[in-house]
Formats: C-alpha cells, sequence, structure tokens
C-alpha cells in the first residue's frame, strides 16, 4: 500500500496472505505488520520515492512479492508499483500475486488488465 495510514482491516489482510502463502510453503516471510520484519524499501529508477510490497516471502530460494489491492489508491500508481514488483518477480525468478480483499476484485482485475499486469489475482 501507498499510504501510511493502515487499519485494522489491512492488518487482518496481511495476516490471512501470510496464512495463505505459508501454506503454500513460503518461508522468511516479511510483512508490514508486527511481529515480522517490514519488507525493504524498493527504489524506481524512474525518481519516485519507491515502493514496500505488502508481503515478500521466499520458497525454494525464489522470491515472492504479494500485494493487497486497495480501491482508495490511484490506478496509476497501484500500475506502477504493481509493474515493478512483478519486473522484480521475473528476474529473481519468483511470483508476485495480487490478493484481492471482498469488493476489489473487478476493480483489481481492471487495472491488471488495463496495464497488462502479469500477475495472478486471488480472492480473500
Amino acid at each position: 500500500m501507498l499510504k501510511e495510514s493502515k487499519g485494522k482491516a489491512y492488518e487482518t489482510n496481511v495476516k490471512e496472505v501470510i496464512r495463505l502463502i505459508e501454506r503454500r510453503g513460503y518461508e522468511n516471510v516479511r510483512a508490514s505488520i508486527e511481529p515480522y520484519e517490514a519488507p525493504k524499501l524498493i527504489a524506481s529508477k524512474s525518481g519516485g520515492s519507491g515502493y514496500v510490497p505488502d508481503v515478500t516471502a521466499e520458497k525454494w530460494g525464489a522470491k515472492g512479492y504479494f500485494e493487497i489491492a486497495n480501491k482508495d489508491e490511484a490506478p496509476q500508481a497501484i500500475a506502477d508499483k504493481w509493474l515493478l514488483l512483478e519486473l522484480l518477480a521475473k528476474m529473481k525468478g519468483g511470483t508476485f500475486q495480487i490478493f484481492a480483499p471482498r469488493g476489489t476484485m473487478n476493480y483489481t482485475q481492471r487495472i491488471v488488465d488495463d496495464f497488462n499486469i502479469q500477475s495472478e489475482v486471488v480472492k480473500i
């Protein structure tokens, strides 16, 4: 997420994402909630301030990036972040997945389609 103010719903969604990815065999989870270590800032060469993924983890030595969709952010800003994370995942032989909480699936799918983002969209 781009905004600093992350509420209880965000924390609940992050915990659900962590539960799902750990069941899939991911480890070394980093998330922007307690008690996890925060993911590292990913700087953009385009001069932006950079992005912090919602959740990162590793599986078989490959890095996975996991995002939680949010309707409160501008579509272009979301797409920029997701395109960067998609590229990083490909470069590191990992995966990039977007988790869509209730009420955000169509919005998320539209952004993925409009900006040609290669990612699985998972309903949570």
